[in-house]
């Protein structure tokens, strides 16, 4: 790589028409959308000065956001385009289609889409009349593409000049409906730089020789999209590439995982809870631009009072008593998960002669990854139901979405063992009962 001082602002997924979820009515606005963190992105280039703004595909959400999202990435291009500095873009799986003719309805001299048509196509930045860097970027020409970009990647090389791909493809997932690529073809390149997208989890997945990032979503848009999510500046000085994201998302969602083992009393659990949220936050979290953290927290740990947590009463109690603000950050209790354990001899009660003797035993072989022949059907059959229902019709638009997660073995097991300490607390309050 021989290029210096070259400053490439990037980012991916932005879905212009799509909001974030889970959202209380009472603070939603637009400050949360994802054209907010796309203005701002803009306005971040603009005083940066940067060489160039590259998007790594899924700028439209989809075709019937075509004209919600065209006012802002208008708005944004043109802004661009008088501070000189060009756009360039690749087509993801939801806007295959309608980015290209969004471009082509814009008609700026600084808007590159590459690749159209999946063909591999080259944009090349020039200084003083000679080529300074090369954009080598491939597009969705359809919305499922199975094989893998990087077969069809031809471009000629040019030792004097630092290449940077860009493209829209699901990275070390073999099988993928969304152009799946692998980290050691991506290593076998000539580029100096990949920048990838799909993915909406930012990361750095290769250090150097090449730089493999993902910027993913700007703004998270839903629970599973958690931690800091923004836009990354990429600084390429000589021989080295150097990413650093900026934390410009208004949206952040978080998960704490809090043991209640001490707790006598669930009037204990919100001060608990909110101790360790601003402990967390500020010490771990920038919330420059924050307008809204919400959190999913789990409560864990051998309690004395896990009966009385486990009822939805108590729950929802606790999360109306949990309203705070770190800063000027307000802080909202997204989803309250109970996974406590009852403080019981699960040992000595499964060795007694109970009709409860057969739960204690299955949940003490689950909570120490210990499960036997006798159980092992049990923990098998949750997570083919668990799947099964995943695959249902009815939650295809929450999967398409990206709002619901496949269930894995580990979530099945902990469902399992959720379920199991219910049923032991149902069974040994009857056994309390007088007769």
């Amino acid at each position: 790589m021989t290029a210096r001082g070259l400053s490439i602002l990037c980012t991916g997924d932005i879905h212009l028409g799509r909001h974030p979820t889970r959202i209380p009515e009472d603070a939603d606005g637009p400050q949360f959308s994802p054209k907010a963190v796309w203005q701002a992105t803009i306005e971040h280039a603009i005083e940066q000065e940067v060489d160039a703004v590259v998007v790594t595909g899924d700028v439209v959400d989809r075709e019937n956001r075509y004209y919600e999202a065209y006012g802002a990435f208008e708005a944004g291009s043109r802004l661009l385009r008088d501070a000189g500095i060009p756009l360039i873009v690749v087509a993801g799986n939801h806007d295959y289609d309608t980015l290209p003719k969004m471009v082509a309805d814009l008609r700026l001299d600084n808007v590159h889409v590459l690749g159209k048509g999946a063909t591999w196509e080259r944009y090349t930045l020039e200084r003083d009349g000679k080529a300074f860097i090369h954009f080598d970027g491939w597009s969705f020409a359809t919305e499922h593409v199975h094989g893998s970009p990087l077969e069809n990647y031809d471009l000629p090389q040019d030792s004097n000049v630092p290449i940077i791909g860009v493209v829209h493809a699901d990275l070390d997932m073999p099988g993928s409906d969304y152009a799946p690529v692998s980290r050691a073809e991506l290593l076998r390149t000539p580029a100096a730089v990949w920048l990838l997208g799909h993915v909406h989890k930012p990361g750095i997945h290769h250090s150097a020789d090449p730089l493999i990032l993902c910027p993913g979503s700007p703004q998270a848009l839903n629970p599973t999209e958690q931690g800091t999510h923004g836009p990354w500046l990429l600084s390429i000085d000589g021989v080295s590439a150097q990413p650093r994201q900026l934390p410009l998302a208004t949206v952040r969602y978080d998960h704490l995982t809090v043991d209640a083992s001490n707790v006598s009393d669930p009037m204990d659990i919100p001060p608990l809870i909110s101790s360790q949220l601003r402990e967390r936050i500020s010490t771990d979290v920038d919330t420059g631009f924050l307008k809204l953290i919400l959190a999913r927290v789990t409560l864990t740990g051998r309690s004395q009072v896990h009966a009385r947590l486990q009822q939805q009463e108590e729950q929802d109690r606790i999360k109306e008593d949990l309203t705070l603000k770190i800063g000027t950050t307000p802080v909202c209790i997204e989803t309250l998960r109970v996974d406590t354990k009852p403080d019981i001899d699960l040992q000595g009660l499964a060795s007694s002669d109970t009709p409860a003797a057969w739960i204690a035993k299955l949940l003490f072989a689950l909570d120490n990854g210990k499960l036997t022949d006798e159980y092992t059907w049990i923990a098998q059959d949750c997570v083919s139901k668990m799947q099964e229902a995943y695959g249902a019709k009815t939650y295809r638009s929450l999967r398409q979405e990206g709002w619901v997660d496949g269930p894995d073995r580990k979530q099945a097991i902990g469902e399992l063992q959720r379920q199991a300490r219910i049923l032991l607390d149902t069974l040994l309050k009857q056994k309390e009962r007088p007769s």
